[in-house]
């Protein structure tokens, strides 16, 4: 019987922290520091306190509201 292959990633749901409420994917930063620059940014623009937080699925960075923090 042949091996199976590892999975190389996390089946992405819609509950996820990876998706906006709409359904579509968040904006992937590549590096923690983008995407504190970019929250700091949005934050002024929106007057809102935004987080940064590493994307377990993608292992990417996203931006979301503090009430989104997982």
């Amino acid at each position: 019987m042949p091996k199976r292959r590892p999975r190389t990633h996390r089946e992405l749901r819609l509950d996820s922290s990876h998706w906006r409420r709409d359904g579509s994917a968040k904006v992937r930063f590549p590096s923690h520091t983008d995407a504190l620059d970019a929250a700091a940014e949005r934050s002024t623009e929106a007057g809102t306190t935004l987080a940064v937080y590493e994307c377990p699925y993608c292992h990417g960075w996203h931006m979301g509201r503090r009430d989104e923090e997982r």
